[in-house]
């Protein structure tokens, strides 16, 4: 029994021990394992390092070749879209309306109905006159028949001419009312929205049936007054429209304002449209692109490679060193900006690599590499 007692404390010390070896023995495996991925990610990094980084040692950078290219210089300004054909049409006269002819949205031809007005009162008037039309008529014919044959006085003729031409002249006028009281399409078009409802009065001045044509729109549009020497009528512009990005029209200038706005200093430009597809509606909003400058053989450079130091504008240059590169800085003079280009006077010619990537890492005088 003491033997016993005496072992196990033994037994469960080794126990322990091979344990603890067991566990070491696993985290000596994980941190191999960590330290070969490691190793792994050291030699791609340094290969991405060779990969780019030049056996000379030189920075590498990006280059444009200047060449003589057009250049073009614009100006925007933004307009209303107008439809040639557009109003607010309603009846002649004052009345109530009896029919409304067509929907809102239908497509309608010139001359046809749109609605009309009650025209019972005037109707009736008509059967009355037209009645006492026909005895006037008859004692007029009588009256003339006897003036013919020297029977009667003149008095009794001229009142019976008098008073059918009286008639005659009420009824056309009444009939003229009849068709003042029907609303017709002035042209072709589109029922845009109808006012007034059945049952309602109508009349000039009131709301009516608002009309559009669509195929001929307008532009109008104002530009400063600094820009009058450069904007000519029949000079072509570009129209662009922000809700729907894949329209672009190229179209002259059909009129300018010959008289300048006194409290803007700014004149108006008319542009037409031809509209065939009706994809543009009024009302929508045209951004105008105006060339007031162009230059078909110009040297141009990336607005951004531009530095300015206390006496001028100048950029980096690689030139050639032998069989290598280096860093040179060339003083420019610039002309017109345009949507991150500008336009050189003078300081460069045809040939001359200037540095367009890396430009913020270079100082005069240092090699680099072209990359190509």
């Amino acid at each position: 029994m003491k033997t016993l007692l005496f072992t196990l404390p033994i037994v469960l010390l080794l126990a322990s021990c091979g344990s603890d070896d067991d566990a070491i023995k696993k985290k000596i495996i994980m941190k191999k394992q960590q330290l070969v991925k490691i190793e792994q990610q050291i030699a791609a990094l340094e290969q991405q390092l060779s990969d780019t980084t030049p056996e000379n040692n030189n920075l590498p950078v990006e280059v444009k070749t200047m060449g003589y290219e057009p250049f073009n210089h614009y100006f925007v300004v933004f307009g209303n879209v107008e439809a040639e054909k557009y109003g607010m049409i309603s009846p002649e006269m004052v009345g109530r309306i009896a029919t409304i002819e067509v929907n809102e949205g239908q497509r309608v031809t010139k001359g046809q109905l749109l609605l009309t007005l009650n025209t019972e009162a005037v109707e009736s008037q008509i059967k009355s006159l037209e009645t006492n039309l026909e005895l006037a008529a008859s004692t007029y014919e009588k009256q003339k028949a006897l003036w013919d044959q020297k029977i009667g006085s003149e008095i009794q003729y001229l009142q019976a001419k008098s008073g059918k031409e009286s008639l005659e002249a009420q009824l056309s006028s009444l009939k003229a009312q009849l068709k003042m009281a029907q609303l017709r399409a002035p042209y072709d078009g589109v029922v845009n929205k109808i006012y007034p409802k059945k049952g309602e009065m109508a009349g000039p001045g009131m709301p009516g049936v608002e009309f559009v044509n669509l195929k001929k729109l307008n532009i109008r549009a104002q530009v400063s007054e600094k820009y009058l020497a450069q904007v000519n009528q029949g000079q072509k512009v570009e129209l662009l429209f922000a809700s729907m990005p894949d329209i672009k029209i190229t179209t002259p200038i059909v009129r300018i304002s010959k008289v300048l706005n006194a409290k803007s200093r700014t004149f108006e430009i008319e542009l037409n449209i031809d509209n065939s597809n009706e994809k543009l509606v009024p009302n929508m909003v045209s951004t105008i692109r105006i060339n007031d400058y162009s230059n078909p053989e110009a040297l141009i450079i990336p607005s951004l490679v531009v530095k300015k130091d206390i006496s001028a504008s100048y950029v980096y240059l690689a030139v050639a060193d032998g069989d290598s590169y280096v860093v040179e800085k060339r003083k420019v003079e610039l002309g017109h900006a345009y949507q991150e280009h500008t336009e050189v006077i003078s300081g460069l010619k045809a040939g001359d690599k200037v540095i367009v990537k890396g430009y913020n890492l270079v100082s005069s005088g240092i090699p680099v590499n072209i990359k190509q």
